[in-house]
């Protein structure tokens, strides 16, 4: 599907449930921005990150880690809002997102963004204003190059 296809939307995610498959260093860049946000995660991931345990420390009630690994068949949408298929592997991200289609379930594909439902945008916030950037040919490189030219230059709040 192309990048110019995804409608850029924002939602309120207080009380949506992401589960997220991987607990690396980018899984834990989203679940930041997502705990922010005011969402619920569970983290399932054989090996937890240092800084997603952290996160779990700061934010008890909306973050909870299971040290194991992904079992095919396991999601189902009363239980999942969205997936983040965020493992290292990925035969298995690709299983995950295979799942979540079968069981209408948005999910996010670290590894290929072609099974990508939703995409996380470079964030640009200020007091009174996000905005969200991302790149419809997915380079990543020059997404940051942008929001960081952003944040440098532009104060939104005084426009």
């Amino acid at each position: 599907m192309d990048g110019l296809s995804y409608f850029p939307l924002f939602i309120n995610l207080a009380q949506k449930r992401f589960i997220v498959f991987g607990a690396g260093s980018i899984a834990a860049r989203r679940i930041t921005k997502l705990l922010r946000y005011g969402a619920n995660a569970v983290v399932i991931a054989p090996h937890i990150h240092v800084q997603v345990k952290q996160l779990a420390a700061k934010y008890p009630k909306q973050l909870i880690l299971q040290e194991r690994a992904y079992e095919q068949g396991e999601l189902c949408a009363e239980e999942a809002d969205y997936v983040l298929a965020a493992t290292d592997d990925l035969a298995v991200n690709t299983q995950i997102a295979a799942e979540c289609r079968k069981k209408k379930i948005l999910v996010n594909h670290i590894s290929d963004r072609r099974q990508c439902d939703f995409y996380f945008p470079a964030l640009v916030e200020q007091e009174h204003f996000v905005l969200g950037i991302i790149s419809t040919d997915g380079n990543h490189s020059s997404v940051a190059k942008v929001s960081a030219k952003l944040r440098q230059h532009i104060d939104l709040d005084k426009i």
